[in-house]
């Protein structure tokens, strides 16, 4: 578990216990760079890793990008014409997603129940912040909605993940389930736009990186410097964004947090799709990878 987690989690247990608000526009500009900056390049790596899982160049390559960015168009436009169906959608793929992270309980429910834990943490334990969030995200009316129905299988989620939590601590992984544990109680008592961020780009996004650097290595997957790479392909996701949406930045307010993550959304589900399909052909840890001459 990376010290960086430790370190950030500190720095919102301490303000906290002394009283301080850290909804503010400084901790919540803090929270969206972190979010943007050390998560959303996980998914950056993707295009690098199809260069060598599928043996793509030249037209394949091509049409793969353009397969990947018709994906993320879709959920932009869900976004405009269906924000409940998006906001669902969101939620759901998220929750998809981070049941990767959890290798206990071996039933996909289950563990889909356990990704959306971090979800449930943060809506039962920050109900005003996250209404904010979502109705901004939408609109109020979908926003109450939507924090409703996730209210309700909130406590299942959160009981499945302590369960697994306990598990992975006595089958002998005790920092991965403290740094878990962790992440939901910060989830539980800090607003969303700074202990959503510290989760995802402090663990969920590292174990991702690190499982693709472990199957592939730097040779692998065809680039000196993938981090790079795929911090350059964020970066040009997050200037596709602020395109279509101008709101995103502003040199006066900063970073507008529903848009951000909007843009997470967006960029999520193309990934999530290609991660998916990539699980299958993945090579196992340790195997060789063969880098074309």
């Amino acid at each position: 578990m990376p010290a960086a987690f430790w370190l950030a989690a500190l720095c919102i247990v301490l303000p906290l216990a002394s009283g301080l608000d850290l909804e503010t526009p400084l901790v919540t500009q803090a929270g969206m760079v972190l979010m943007l900056a050390g998560g959303l390049p996980h998914g950056g790596h993707d295009l690098l890793v199809a260069r060598r899982l599928f043996r793509m160049h030249g037209p394949g390559l091509v049409l793969f990008v353009l397969a990947y960015m018709a994906a993320a168009g879709v959920m932009a436009l869900a976004w405009w014409l269906m924000p409940l169906a998006a906001m669902l959608g969101f939620l759901a793929l998220a929750a998809w997603h981070f049941s990767e992270d959890w290798q206990v309980p071996q039933d996909r429910l289950l563990r889909t129940a356990a990704g959306l834990a971090p979800i449930a943490a943060a809506v039962l334990g920050q109900p005003a912040a996250v209404s904010r969030l979502f109705a901004t995200m939408t609109d109020p009316g979908t926003g109450a909605l939507a924090l409703a129905l996730v209210t309700l299988v909130a406590p299942v989620a959160l009981l499945v993940a302590a369960v697994a939590i306990a598990m992975a601590w006595q089958s002998g992984s005790p920092r991965w389930a403290s740094a878990q544990g962790t992440a939901l109680a910060l989830l539980a008592v800090a607003p969303p736009t700074i202990a959503f961020p510290v989760y995802f780009a402090l663990l969920h996004s590292r174990r991702h990186v690190i499982a693709i650097l472990d199957a592939f290595g730097t040779a692998g997957i065809g680039h000196a410097h993938p981090r790079v790479a795929a911090t350059t392909l964020a970066l040009i996701a997050c200037a596709a964004w602020a395109l279509l949406s101008p709101r995103f930045v502003d040199l006066v307010h900063g970073i507008d947090p529903a848009l951000a993550f909007q843009l997470l959304s967006v960029v999520a589900v193309p990934h999530l799709i290609f991660d998916a399909i990539g699980m299958k052909f993945r090579p196992a840890r340790g195997d060789a990878v063969p880098v074309d001459a």
